[in-house]
């Protein structure tokens, strides 16, 4: 597949120390940095995960459930003790301040060591494993011989990569964009032909994997209520319905967000999928991703559903933008 043309800002040609862009087709050498973009940019969002939490009203119901257990208990374990009056104050303080803590770093826990690595890694292990598979069109790597003519020289064997099939490929693509040479963020617009499997294994929901948690912190046997099973295989990746992309994996690196490359980002995908026949994009946001919620309002998508993934204020938030319009858009605000 051809290399896009690389892109400058309009400013970056005006004097030599401002900042040159270029966003390019992702390259097999980009892998490690993709992956340490994705994951250090997502578990940023972490804050803003607890945050919805403590806008539930499930959780608000479950710690002044708790928190009136613990005040109604007070009079109980000073029942029959000679204690000073202001004994049960001072109990009840630090139950409310100890009770406070621990919820708040309960919630901050579940969001970080749970939910969040459960979305990075289930992204990690599958299209952010291999971009050039997942958007770029490319089989896996194969083994095949070269033969030499020196009778000496065993054949070598070499890992080879080729595209998939004329008839095979999707308009999908990945790309990496650089600041004066060095990556700074990523976009993936996903097109797929058939369901895509999920590659990770079987983890089981939050409250499995926390208490397999505390089994092995703690060195104890896991009981059979804890083991993960799955009856059916899991889909990552739905099949894409015709002429529709789903833009994806966007980041930019924490130094240079507010500068416009996120920008710089969306319009280069969205150029891509005009010129390849796509009519409209998708989108899918969580509770972590609000910022991004906005950013994609604010560049012509519209809400279409959203949908609760869970009971502390989790949800999936998904967009839709008709490419011809945003086009439309784009020429209306140059002519201006």
């Amino acid at each position: 597949m051809a290399e896009p043309a690389s892109s400058s800002s309009p400013a970056s040609s005006t004097t030599t120390n401002d900042p040159k862009l270029c966003i390019r087709t992702y390259r097999p050498t980009d892998r490690e940095y993709v992956d340490y973009l994705f994951y250090s940019t997502y578990f940023a969002l972490v804050p803003e995960g607890v945050k919805r939490k403590l806008m539930s009203p499930t959780t608000w119901i479950i710690w002044i459930a708790v928190y009136a257990y613990l005040l109604a208990i007070v009079p109980v374990l000073l029942h029959g003790m000679n204690m000073p009056s202001w004994t049960g104050i001072a109990l009840r303080i630090f139950f409310t301040v100890s009770w406070a803590l621990v919820g708040f770093s309960a919630l901050f826990f579940l969001t970080d060591r749970f939910e969040t690595v459960d979305q990075v890694e289930t992204v990690r292990l599958n299209d952010l494993s291999d971009p050039e598979i997942y958007y770029l069109n490319y089989n896996k790597y194969e083994q095949i011989k070269r033969v030499t003519f020196d009778k000496d020289t065993k054949p070598a064997t070499e890992l080879v990569r080729e595209l998939l099939p004329e008839d095979e490929r999707t308009p999908g693509h990945f790309w990496v964009l650089e600041v004066d040479g060095a990556p700074c963020g990523i976009v993936g617009l996903a097109c797929y032909k058939k369901p895509v499997m999920d590659a990770r294994p079987i983890m089981g929901p939050s409250w499995q994997r926390l208490g397999r948690w505390v089994c092995e912190r703690y060195h104890l046997s896991t009981p059979s209520l804890l083991v993960a099973k799955e009856s059916k295989p899991r889909v990552f990746a739905e099949p894409s319905p015709p002429h529709t992309a789903t833009l994806q994996r966007m980041a930019v690196k924490y130094q240079f967000q507010g500068c416009g490359l996120g920008t710089v980002l969306i319009n280069r995908a969205m150029v891509w999928a005009n010129d390849h026949d796509i009519h409209t994009v998708n989108a899918v946001t969580n509770e972590l991703q609000g910022t991004a919620a906005q950013f994609l309002q604010k560049h012509g998508f519209r809400k279409v559903k959203k949908v609760s993934s869970g009971w502390f204020g989790q949800y999936e938030a998904h967009w839709s933008c008709n490419v011809k319009t945003w086009m439309d858009a784009q020429q209306q605000q140059q002519q201006q």
